[in-house]
């Protein structure tokens, strides 16, 4: 049997609105349920655990150390994740992020959350599994990668890697290597309107804006393909429009390993559904 995961949502989900598509995009994922605030969490004591805590602050000091110390005794086993919303990306100014409890950004943590399921499911250790100790640059390695076995190996996406220079594309590309995608083209520039594989990844370096009317002829090309971008601090509104007009889902930039792992197991996965419905 299939193991059951479910996730407790701590916080408004509606503000800020990078909540509300985070958790519109990571609900159909597994069971999700939301309380406003950590009390009122630990009150209604829900009877099966959790399998992940998100803490969705707004702004930091909302939720306090003995907030996740009492969290961690009525749930000892529930991973803790904060939600760091747009308004984080100064949050070194603002004061330390939460004793051990890892920040994910709000536009990665759908695709993480994709590996880590995969990850549970499967007996694999993924970042959820360092100490609480660990570093960002730690939380940043190679925790879980897809498995190497001859057999799979034949079921990688084919993906296409476009980026504003050659060596953000070269970059782009072998970390789509380590994260369980064969390359099969690469692009200076924007992606070509004739491309073929089964994924894009295309690096929009600062700006989503000026790439919305091209990613439309893209996705209206071929509905099927899954297009990752890959931006700077992106920011919900410009989020929204990319997904309005095609892309499967936008991460930041910087990418990692993990999170771009979990787009491409998210393929993997809508590619095999399909076929089982033909």
């Amino acid at each position: 049997m299939q193991p059951t995961y479910s996730l407790l949502w701590i916080g408004d989900p509606d503000q800020p609105e990078e909540f509300r598509l985070t958790l519109d995009a990571i609900s159909p994922l597994l069971t999700t349920s939301q309380v406003p605030t950590v009390a009122v969490a630990l009150e209604r004591r829900a009877a099966t655990a959790p399998t992940l805590i998100c803490l969705a602050e707004p702004r930091p000091g909302l939720v306090t150390t003995a907030d996740v110390l009492a969290l961690s005794r009525q749930w000892p086993l529930a991973r803790l994740v904060a939600v760091a919303p747009s308004l984080a990306d100064g949050r070194r100014r603002s004061g330390p992020d939460l004793p051990g409890v890892m920040t994910v950004p709000w536009h990665d943590l759908p695709a993480r959350l994709r590996a880590w399921l995969w990850a549970l499911a499967d007996g694999r250790p993924c970042s959820l599994d360092l100490p609480l100790t660990a570093r960002r640059d730690e939380r940043w390695l190679d925790h879980s990668a897809p498995p190497e076995k001859a057999s799979e190996l034949a079921s990688r996406p084919r993906v296409t890697v476009a980026a504003d220079s050659t060596l953000a594309a070269e970059a782009v590309g072998e970390l789509v290597q380590r994260s369980g995608g064969t390359v099969v083209g690469q692009q200076t520039g924007r992606p070509s309107i004739t491309d073929s594989a089964d994924l894009i990844v295309w690096d929009v370096a600062a700006a989503i804006e000026p790439h919305l009317g091209w990613l439309r002829l893209l996705a209206g090309q071929r509905p099927e393909r899954s297009i990752v971008l890959l931006c700077s601090f992106p920011r919900s509104d410009a989020v929204r429009a990319a997904l309005a007009a095609g892309a499967t889902a936008v991460l930041g930039r910087p990418t990692d390993q993990e999170a771009l792992g979990g787009m491409l197991l998210a393929h993997k996965t809508a590619l095999s559904a399909t076929d089982l419905v033909r």
